[in-house]
């Protein structure tokens, strides 16, 4: 009666240990789990892109979780596909932050990547993700590069030129789509009613969007105002409003060539032109006639000359039949 009662104990003892084990031990892992932060290896949050420069190196990502900052090692992850590229933050500022690509994994993961794109973040050391899968696992994406040594992922060569620049080969010379100018000239002609030539400062500012690889639609409006016409007591207004379309050539010492054509309209405005003041009708008709002359609409022909200062500006001389100025732009 005594070894049952014993056997009895015993058998409750071990089924209130195996439970409290699993109980334990499922809390453990629970714990461990949420104990992990984003900053150890298998710990992944998301982000949501917010722009890809042209050449597709810069990354813009949202840090609405304030975990990136500047130095860290990341790995952009697709939740249905994969790892897609590494990269470096290298800055952080109003819950963004800047990363450079460093190497890229996959190519046909990387063409999904687009403005608006929600991707995993992995921060820090990523080296779990490639681990050696078993034989009978499909091996279809074998061909994935993956990290061989620490140095791999300070190798930039890889990426710039094998994958990345395959993706987003271009023939454009000036990569980014806009360039905005500010110039300056002289607008000269001939005053009727003197009979010599006057001049007035001409502002131009001019707006370039490249439509296709290295073709550009520019519009431009210049203003001039001159002093003394029609009269000492006045002043008038020249408007120029041009449009061109204009091709790159790349010239040498950081250099660009842009020949163009277009349509050009100048116009007058001066509210005493032509007013016939004591009677004399000669001197408004001589104005109108100015007037008359200054104003135009042609075809035009011409080159833009285009010199890098540093990289985003230039210094800028347009050579045409429409005007001759110098200036300077700047590219985003």
């Amino acid at each position: 009666m005594g070894q049952k009662l014993l056997k009895t104990k015993l058998s409750l003892f071990c089924c209130v240990l195996s439970f409290a084990y699993n109980v334990y031990s499922q809390s453990l892992m629970e714990d461990m789990s949420t104990a992990i932060t984003p900053g150890e290896s298998k710990a992944s949050f998301s982000e949501v892109i917010n722009i890809i420069s042209r050449s597709g190196k810069i990354f813009i990502l949202s840090n609405s979780n304030q975990i990136l900052g500047k130095g860290d090692f990341i790995t952009l992850s697709l939740k249905s596909d994969g790892p897609v590229a590494r990269a470096i933050v290298a800055k952080t500022e109003d819950a963004q932050a800047g990363i450079k690509i460093v190497k890229v994994y996959s190519l046909s993961r990387w063409k999904k990547l687009s403005k608006g794109t929600t991707v995993d973040i992995i921060k820090g050391d990523d080296s779990f993700l490639f681990a050696p899968k078993k034989a009978t696992e499909n091996t279809a994406e074998s061909s994935t590069p993956s990290i061989d040594s620490e140095e791999d992922l300070f190798n930039e060569e890889t990426m710039l030129n094998d994958t990345i620049s395959e993706f987003n080969r271009s023939n454009r010379y000036i990569k980014p789509d806009n360039i905005v100018t500010a110039a300056y000239n002289q607008f000269r002609f001939n005053n009727k009613v003197t009979d010599d030539v006057m001049a007035g400062n001409q502002f131009s500012f001019t707006w370039g969007y490249q439509f296709s690889d290295n073709y550009w639609i520019e519009g431009l409006y210049g203003r001039t105002q001159v002093d003394g016409f029609p009269d000492q007591a006045s002043a008038s207004v020249i408007h120029n409003i041009t449009a061109r379309i204009k091709y790159t050539f790349k010239a040498p010492f950081y250099s660009y060539v842009m020949p163009y054509a277009g349509f050009q309209t100048i116009s007058v405005s001066g509210p005493d032109i032509g007013t016939v003041i004591d009677g004399d009708t000669l001197r408004a008709q001589l104005e109108t006639e100015t007037k008359n002359d200054i104003e135009k609409t042609q075809i035009i022909l011409g080159a833009t000359l285009l010199k890098r200062l540093v990289p985003g500006w230039f210094f800028k001389a347009d050579i045409g039949t429409d005007i001759l100025s110098i200036g300077f732009g700047i590219e985003f």
